[in-house]
């Protein structure tokens, strides 16, 4: 037998359990052990995947639960994709592996660590990359949400199949992004990564605007000189990407909020994003993202993430009059794209129905007076959160607050099916 044949036969052995299995005699517990104390039994041989992108297949294809449209996540927050021997997971390009242009989708079987099997052969892991990126889908529902806007899905395409990661409430008439629906485990405390940033997507949306071209600096401050009638006020409200006091393509759900790569770059959508100032995104908007995920994991629950934006965020013109912000006109002169005043995000724990809604100001160029008078929509519980480590109250970061769900809904009016009993803290 050659050496190929007899490694292949060796790592058979190994991954078959009925060939080395034996039974392990259950060993008398001392007097002083409880006898619901977890009991450590042999040992398991399976596969152990880092979600580093180094360490995975390149291009990357989705992973998922073989003939489902689920993702296959790994059970904690480890960042460590776990599979016992023998057991299976999908693999599927959109346009072919590199190994098997023909094929879009493959079963692939844990043999031990890396290694799989795949039609009788044996495969390190990194080995089944695509030929190509995947490239996400956004597709409208015949279903309604706020205000008589359009439920958007976007996912991956495989024919019958449509693995999705969110639901967006989208405007078509005025460009609003009100809200999107996704989930969180444990898992998301550990996403993928090293992920290269893509570029945005529009896509067949926002008809008749370029809207990369409108989150432009320059665009930002010609259309608020117009809406304030003040090129100089403009100026000094939109400044330099340098200092971050600018309105970035501000993610509703980050990328990190994802697992996989290919995941986090479906969250490139501009349907995913609103006019959001970039010092309040990498401050306290950016504590709350990481902390979510973290609570989540400690917590060892899912919760169903409901992100959203909501109301006009006004600045003062020359003349101290406050005027609403929106980064584009149609052709009637009506506006469009609204910079929002605030970003959420709700969390749902469904198991226990109780439920938190985290709030940040988005808004920079505002007092502390101005925050409590026309920003607060509910009382403010968060001095009963621990979790979050954030600098709340601190106006350039974007002053933060969080509230019972169902008295922000009641505001909102986004979500109206939502009656939580109980609060998340």
């Amino acid at each position: 037998m050659g050496l190929v044949s007899a490694s292949f036969v060796l790592l058979l052995l190994v991954a078959s359990p009925a060939v080395w299995a034996r039974d392990i005699p259950r060993r008398e517990l001392p007097e002083d052990v409880p006898e619901d104390a977890p009991e450590v039994v042999g040992f398991a041989t399976g596969c152990s995947l880092t979600l580093a992108t180094a360490a995975l297949p390149q291009p990357q294809p989705l992973f998922l639960i073989p003939g489902t449209d689920q993702f296959k996540y790994p059970s904690t927050s480890s960042g460590i994709l776990t599979l016992n021997a023998g057991e299976t997971l999908e693999l599927a390009c959109q346009n072919g592996f590199s190994l098997f242009p023909s094929e879009t989708s493959i079963v692939v079987t844990c043999v031990l660590d890396d290694q799989f099997n795949y039609e009788s052969k044996m495969y390190a892991f990194t080995e089944f990359g695509c030929t190509a990126n995947w490239r996400s889908v956004a597709r409208r529902t015949a279903n309604r949400c706020y205000n008589d806007a359009t439920i958007v899905e976007i996912g991956f395409e495989m024919g019958a199949r449509f693995p999705k990661i969110m639901d967006v409430c989208h405007d078509e008439v005025t460009y609003d992004n009100h809200y999107l629906v996704h989930e969180f485990t444990p898992a998301n405390a550990g996403f993928q990564t090293g992920v290269p940033r893509p570029g945005w997507i529009q896509g067949n949306f926002y008809p008749g605007v370029t809207v990369n071209t409108l989150y432009t600096v320059n665009m930002q401050r010609e259309t608020i000189a117009t809406i304030l009638d003040s090129q100089p006020r403009a100026d000094e409200l939109v400044q330099t990407t340098n200092n971050g006091i600018y309105m970035a393509r501000g993610h509703i759900a980050a990328r990190a909020d994802f697992i996989y790569a290919t995941q986090q770059n479906a969250t490139f959508w501009f349907l995913n994003a609103a006019p959001q100032w970039q010092n309040f995104n990498a401050g306290n908007w950016e504590r709350i993202e990481s902390s979510v995920k973290s609570f989540v994991a400690a917590r060892n629950i899912r919760v169903r993430v409901y992100g959203g934006t909501y109301g006009v965020q006004t600045q003062a013109d020359g003349n101290g009059d406050h005027r609403e912000i929106f980064l584009d006109f149609d052709p009637n002169g009506r506006t469009r794209l609204r910079a929002p005043k605030v970003y959420y995000k709700i969390l749902h724990n469904e198991a226990q129905n109780s439920g938190i809604v985290l709030i940040g100001v988005n808004n920079v160029h505002i007092s502390l007076e101005e925050i409590q008078r026309d920003y607060i929509f509910c009382t403010d519980v968060s001095n009963r959160i621990g979790w979050i480590n954030w600098d709340r109250e601190n106006l350039s970061r974007g002053y933060s607050y969080a509230c019972e769900v169902n008295e922000f809904n009641r505001v909102t009016g986004h979500l109206p099916q939502l009656n939580v009993a109980s609060l998340l803290i």
